[in-house]
């Protein structure tokens, strides 16, 4: 479901070549300050405080009531984090249609923080994943549009490893990953504006 009423909001996906290209954006009156603080907020978590960055930022992203959303679904387990190196590693478990799949599949990653103008982007560098992920590659940016208004986005590549490219067709990853990427945008935003957007929240928003 399209989110937050009266909030300005766009979201595409496309495939090609096996590879899945979602761009989302939504709109937000925060001021500027408290949308950087919230993007602050999660690269510490990522750095300091794992079990915070799922409290805080995946809110709603969980399991769902409706079976379809769950055919493709990733466990957290753990993380570590390399400020020096701007490098991350998480360790989760892959469910498939609800049963075990995979077991602490190992992802690497780079993130990189950087500001051109008035654009902030976050950029996030997928170095290994197993056979889960061929190549993933994604930015979050911010940037003011007006003087009371601040685009908060999401430009994001998947493509899977050749078992999944088999499994996760456009209806699948529409059913499984893209309200999670639209939603944890959404999170983004929701924190920036003093919201805290926990699974009781999203539970209420998707009654």
């Amino acid at each position: 479901m399209s989110l937050v009423l009266g909030i300005l909001l766009t979201m595409l996906t496309t495939l090609s070549d096996g590879m899945f290209h979602t761009s989302y954006e939504t709109t937000t009156s925060a001021p500027l300050s408290c949308c950087n603080a919230s993007v602050d907020s999660l690269i510490l978590c990522l750095q300091n405080n794992p079990e915070m960055l799922s409290e805080k930022f995946f809110g709603g992203l969980g399991k769902q009531d409706d079976a379809k959303k769950n055919a493709f679904y990733l466990i957290w387990k753990e993380s570590e984090y390399d400020p020096a190196q701007q490098y991350s590693k998480l360790v989760l478990d892959v469910l498939v249609d609800q049963r075990p799949f995979l077991r602490n599949v190992v992802i690497e990653s780079q993130v990189t923080d950087s500001l051109s103008g008035d654009r902030r982007d976050i950029r996030v560098d997928i170095d290994y994943a197993g056979t889960l992920l061929k190549q993933a590659y994604g930015t979050f940016h911010v940037q003011p549009q007006s003087d009371d208004s601040v685009k908060i986005a999401m430009d994001v590549h998947i493509q899977f490893g050749w078992f999944f490219r088999i499994f996760i067709s456009r209806k699948v990853y529409s059913e499984t990953v893209d309200w999670r990427l639209e939603r944890f945008v959404e999170n983004l935003r929701l924190l920036a504006e003093g919201v805290v957007p926990d699974d009781e929240y999203w539970e209420k928003m998707d009654q």
